[in-house]
């Protein structure tokens, strides 16, 4: 094993200096703030709310697109990338794909019901948390990892829940193929089997 899984006491959404980690935090408080996923009374109504101001033309189901134009004037999560509707997309998706193999899929594969938008939330949400982690180690920005890129987040990736004691050993469980970089999905499908959490989620350790 390259890495072993430790939680960290400062979790944050940047790396680098004290400053950026108070700054990452807060954003990570407010995201949370924005996004209803608990299953309290206050949350579920916060979600009914949310899909009736999506849902422009009242019919009781949504696109991507409409989930998009919701999610930037009624949320305003936009503040906090630039990739926000790639992160819609994904966790669009990805609630389709969830609510079919349950049996619990709702009609058109362009629409989400209420049930699934649901879903989505909750997937906006921890792809949210990837994408920042994925932008965090790519620091060329070209959508890609390296094996350079990866050294030298080690430090930041420990403070994420996985101290990586052999640099080479983990690239090798992350670079599976051994194609010299890893993608996204590459990146997310091990974070999420390491359960990184850059956001200190106290949802996550109950």
């Amino acid at each position: 094993m390259g890495c072993t899984s430790s939680k960290s006491t400062t979790p944050s959404l940047l790396g680098g200096d004290t400053k950026s980690i108070e700054e990452g935090k807060a954003a990570w408080e407010e995201i949370r703030a924005a996004i209803p996923r608990s299953k309290s009374a206050e949350d579920k109504e916060h979600r009914m709310v949310l899909f009736k101001k999506f849902d422009q033309n009242n019919s009781d189901k949504l696109s991507l697109e409409e989930v998009y134009a919701g999610c930037v004037n009624e949320m305003h999560l936009d503040r906090f990338t630039t990739r926000l509707h790639t992160i819609l997309q994904r966790a669009f998706t990805k609630a389709k794909s969830v609510g079919k193999t349950a049996g619990g899929g709702e009609g058109s594969s362009a629409y989400v019901g209420y049930l699934e938008f649901c879903l989505v939330l909750c997937y906006i949400y921890d792809y949210f948390e990837l994408t920042v982690m994925f932008d965090n180690v790519d620091t060329s920005g070209n959508g890609l990892i390296n094996y350079q890129e990866f050294h030298d987040a080690a430090p930041m990736i420990g403070s994420w829940g996985c101290i990586i004691y052999d640099i080479p050993a983990g690239w090798k469980e992350l670079d599976r193929n051994n194609t010299g970089h890893v993608t996204f999905d590459e990146f997310a499908t091990w974070a999420v089997s390491h359960k990184l959490d850059a956001d200190g989620d106290p949802d996550k350790s109950a």
